[in-house]
């Protein structure tokens, strides 16, 4: 009996370690890795690379804070992202319009679509 508890809490640690990693890679390639302080970003390296139980309660619930915290990190940029994208083609059809070819580009400029997502969802600008 005791083995087959050893199992479980080895798949256990496996299966929280996988998540870590899947919630790291996706935090790297969306860029909200880089909003995580160094304490919490060792909390996450030391995790994985550790062989642990998962036992603390206070470990937990600090993996969980943290996950949290890249998790609504990233919805919040995918946010600003479509809403400045829908933004961004507004303003290209109408400079556009006005003869400025080259505002086509706006459209699929990202960084200028972050931008003016953000503007839209944290100053109210450009009318909801």
């Amino acid at each position: 009996m005791h083995s087959s508890e050893s199992v479980a809490q080895s798949s256990f640690a496996l299966g929280i370690k996988s998540h870590i990693k899947r919630a790291m890679l996706k935090a790297k390639r969306g860029g909200e890795w880089f909003s995580l302080d160094r304490k919490e970003k060792s909390i996450l390296y030391l995790s994985v690379r550790l062989k642990l139980k998962f036992e603390s309660l206070d470990l937990l619930r600090s993996l969980a804070s943290i996950l949290k915290k890249l998790e609504e990190r990233g919805e919040s940029l995918y946010a600003c992202i479509q809403r400045g994208m829908k933004i961004a083609w507004r303003f290209s059809e109408f400079a556009v319009s006005c003869g400025n070819l080259e505002a086509k580009g706006w459209r699929n400029d990202r960084a200028y679509a972050v931008f003016l997502g953000s503007m839209s969802l944290h100053s109210g600008a450009f009318g909801a």
